[in-house]
This record gives structure tokens, C-alpha cells and sequence, in this order.
């Protein structure tokens, strides 16, 4: 007796289920990733590389700043671009972490490295940001932290040290952490 040829539905179902356990895996990749993506630069420890920066949004039109005026202030450098998926998803994280600490000093400086500023500006304005939004004009501060890929946070402490640098998505909870600890 030959064997019945599975209903239609039964392939159907186990691609169902397959994409959803890829689905799945993938999430638990993408949480996972911040804890893995961490630290490990030869920055950690050392004097933050001093950077002059012009403001896009969130300050003094023309206005410029620069890094080693911010001493005696936690700082938060986050580089990004418009174009960036997972900078997109950070910002909101950044902009929550800066308003929570505003008080007790930190600074946090958006530092786009790859539009222009009218684009970052706008940028900002649609996603509802408050910190700083400043452009790294011919990717200097990039290349003096060695920023290759983004989103790339830099945490800098009071005295201008470099206390953590990361790579990729950073989730809130860590970050948090890091900042609290840095405060």
C-alpha cells in the first residue's frame, strides 16, 4: 500500500515553525550582542583624544565644542549616521540616558561622521532628540578614536579619561550601568 502524500498544510506549518525558530535565534543573537561587543580598545584608560566639533542641533547655532573643555563632565561620544539601522535604534536609548543623568552632569554629544549638517539636524528633530548633535567634518574625531563601524560609544570620565568604548547596539541596562558607574 503506497504511503499517502503529506497534506499541503504540513509543509506550510514546518516553515512556519522553522522561521520562527530562526526568528527567535536571531533575537537571542541581537541581545546577546552587546554583552559580547564590548570593550577591549587600547583607548580604555587613556586620555580621550581632544576633538573640536560644530553643532548641528540641540545648542547655539555655529557654535562649537570641544572635548577638552568638557573636562570635569562624565561624557558620552556616540558616533553615528542617518543611514545607520542600529544608530537609529540607540538614539532613543541616548537620548533617555541623557535626560536621566542631565543633573548630575553628563554630556552626551551625538557625533555624526557622515551626513551633512541640515541632514543630521533634521534627523534629530523627527526623532524628538535633546543631547547635542555635533558633526565630525572630515571624519577627524573617526579616525582619532578609530571608529570602524557604527554605532561606536565612547565613554569618557570627569578627568578626560576613556573609561569604555563600544561597538553596535548597546542596550539601555548596560549602558545605565556603565554611565552610573562612570558618574
Amino acid at each position: 500500500m503506497p504511503t499517502p502524500a503529506p497534506a499541503p498544510s504540513d509543509g506550510k506549518l514546518r516553515s512556519w515553525v522553522f522561521a520562527g525558530l530562526l526568528g527567535l535565534g536571531a533575537l537571542v543573537g541581537v541581545s546577546l550582542l552587546p554583552r559580547v561587543v564590548r570593550g577591549g580598545s587600547p583607548f580604555e584608560g587613556k586620555p580621550a583624544p581632544d576633538a573640536v566639533f560644530a553643532v548641528a542641533a540641540n545648542g547655539d547655532p555655529g557654535a562649537r565644542m570641544q572635548i577638552e573643555s568638557l573636562k570635569g563632565h562624565p561624557v558620552v561620544l556616540d558616533f553615528w549616521a542617518t543611514w545607520c539601522g542600529p544608530c537609529a535604534a540607540q538614539a532613543p536609548i541616548l537620548d533617555r540616558i541623557a535626560r536621566r543623568y542631565e543633573k548630575q552632569g553628563l554630556i552626551v554629544l551625538g557625533v555624526n561622521a557622515h551626513d551633512p549638517p541640515a541632514k543630521a539636524k533634521s534627523y534629530a528633530e523627527k526623532k524628538g532628540l535633546s543631547y547635542p548633535i555635533v558633526i565630525d567634518a572630515g571624519q577627524e574625531a573617526a579616525q582619532a578614536y578609530d571608529v570602524q563601524n557604527l554605532p561606536s560609544l565612547v565613554v569618557i570620565d570627569r578627568e578626560g579619561r576613556v573609561v569604555r568604548y563600544m561597538t553596535g547596539l548597546v542596550d539601555e541596562a548596560s549602558l545605565d550601568e556603565i554611565v552610573a558607574a562612570t558618574l
